[in-house]
């Protein structure tokens, strides 16, 4: 009896798996294939509340959403609520209206945060200095290269920690921007080669390096990187660590970092922090990214990562 029990219960959960799989596949098809391009950003987003409502988000992302939980409970209270399964389904329909949707508000809110990123950035180049851009994971990343493509002199390359070619270049394209990307992951002489061929580019003032400086400890380890390539630090009261890309980075080009993020409030905007150089940065940056994170935890798209910067040896 037993047997037969177990038997029933595998067969409902695997006819139960396959039937949201098959609904999401739906689902995926019609926003990626048949949403027209005209679509206003509200229905889109209605039709992403409803897909939430009727639990169609899909299993990988509820798991996520229960760890981002439990780490904004640790690091900001029980208090603090967040949906980061809103989180990241609004981010998903903001890259869309960016690329494929071309949505005008969007694209004009995006024309507006990099021409403030402008503002500081140009003037760092006519004096000379090649600038390290470090935007952080807030509200898109993929918002966040577009901004910082934009800004003089209209070139970025982006230092990612995995394959972030998922951005294709036809994305890239509609989002009006030039961006190239150098993987932090393989092997160690093709990583060297791409990083200084970089370096040499924004040392000649023809690209700005992009390099997201809240990216967590975790991705370091994935490359089989030393502790050399991360810094021991104090956030929220408790030593952690964070990858020292930025200022090291900065010293090899004798760069300005200039630390920038996204956030949504009624629409797009852009915090920019003053320009520092390599020793301000180093001193500068947990406070800065935990700041960020306090003010906007609704924005910060890394919740859901287990350890953060806090990996227990």
């Amino acid at each position: 009896m037993r047997y037969f029990v177990v038997s029933f219960y595998i067969a409902l959960k695997c006819f139960f798996d396959n039937t949201f799989k098959k609904i999401n596949s739906i689902s995926k098809f019609f926003r990626e294939k048949l949403t027209p391009r005209s679509m206003n950003l509200r229905i889109l987003f209605a039709i992403l509340h409803l897909q939430r409502f009727l639990k169609l988000t899909g299993k990988n992302k509820n798991k996520c959403a229960d760890v981002a939980g439990e780490n904004i409970r640790c690091l900001l209270g029980p208090d603090r609520k967040i949906n980061f399964v809103w989180l990241t389904q609004r981010r998903e329909a903001l890259d869309y209206a960016a690329t494929f949707g071309r949505d005008e508000k969007i694209m004009a809110q995006l024309d507006d945060c990099a021409a403030q990123l402008n503002k500081i950035v140009k003037p760092l180049h006519d004096m000379g200095s090649p600038v390290v851009l470090a935007p952080m994971h807030m509200v898109s990343d993929i918002l966040s290269g577009i901004v910082a493509g934009k800004a003089y002199p209209g070139n970025g390359t982006v230092i990612v920690s995995a394959n972030a070619e998922a951005y294709q270049s036809e994305d890239r394209r509609r989002g009006g921007v030039n961006l190239t990307y150098c993987s932090i992951h393989g092997n160690n002489e093709g990583i060297a080669e791409n990083i200084m061929s970089a370096c040499l580019s924004a040392a000649k003032h023809d690209t700005n390096i992009i390099i997201f400086p809240d990216i967590v400890p975790e991705y370091t380890y994935k490359t089989g990187a030393t502790f050399s390539s991360r810094i021991n630090c104090t956030m929220f009261g408790r030593k952690a660590s964070l990858h020292s890309g930025v200022f090291r980075l900065a010293k090899v080009i004798s760069a300005k970092v200039v630390f920038f993020y996204l956030y949504y409030e009624d629409g797009i905007k852009i915090h920019i922090h003053p320009p520092m150089d390599k020793k301000e940065a180093f001193t500068s940056m947990p406070g800065l990214i935990e700041s960020a994170i306090r003010e906007h935890p609704q924005d910060w798209l890394l919740w859901h990562l287990h350890s953060l910067y806090f990996i227990n040896h």
